[in-house]
C-alpha cells in the first residue's frame, strides 16, 4: 500500500513561519534602535554609571545581531525543509551557523554580568539567559549530530538504490 504521507511542511505553514520569524526580526530591530535613547536616558539618570554606557550598548547591539542571525538561519532552514533539501551541505552549514551564533551570544551575555550595577534581579535574569544559551547550544549540538547522521544514512541509501 502506497502512503500519501508527505513529511514536508505545506506552503502555508512555511509562509506563516517566515512571517513569524520576520515579525520577531522586526521586534529585535526595534529593540536595537531603541537601545541608544534608552541607554542615553539611563546614563543621564545615573551619572555614576555613564562610563558603562558605550560598552553595554556595544554588547547589547552585538547580542541583537546574533539574534537576527539566528532568525535568518532558521528562516533559511525552513526553506530547505520546504524544498526537501535539508540533507544538503548548505543546510548543515546553516545549522553550524546557528550553533556558533548561540555560542557567541551566550558568551556576550555572560560578559554583561560583571558590568551589571543594578538590582540583583537583573543579574539573575542575565544568569538565566546564559543558562538558556548553554542549554540551547547543547540541544542544537545534538540536533546537528542527528542531521549529520541522517545525511550519512541518506548517502548510503542513495548508493544502495
Amino acid at each position: 500500500m502506497i502512503s500519501s504521507y508527505n513529511p514536508r511542511p505545506t506552503l502555508m505553514a512555511t509562509v506563516v513561519t517566515w512571517i513569524g520569524l520576520g515579525l520577531l526580526g522586526a521586534l529585535i530591530l526595534g529593540v536595537g534602535i531603541a537601545l541608544y535613547p534608552v541607554s542615553d536616558s539611563l546614563a543621564r539618570d545615573n551619572p555614576e554609571f555613564a562610563n558603562l554606557q558605550i560598552p553595554l550598548l556595544v554588547l547589547a547591539f552585538a547580542i541583537c545581531v546574533c539574534a537576527e542571525t539566528v532568525l535568518a538561519a532558521t528562516a533559511m532552514l525552513v526553506g530547505y525543509i520546504r524544498l526537501d533539501q535539508i540533507f544538503d551541505r548548505a543546510a548543515a552549514r546553516m545549522v553550524d551557523l546557528l550553533v556558533n551564533t548561540v555560542i557567541v551570544a551566550t558568551v556576550l551575555t555572560a560578559t554583561l554580568l560583571p558590568f551589571i550595577p543594578g538590582p540583583p534581579v537583573l543579574g539573575l535574569l542575565i544568569l538565566g539567559s546564559v543558562l538558556v544559551g548553554i542549554t540551547l547550544f547543547l540541544v542544537l549540538s545534538v540536533l546537528r549530530s542527528l542531521l549529520r547522521r541522517a545525511v550519512l544514512m541518506r548517502v548510503e541509501l542513495d548508493e544502495v538504490v
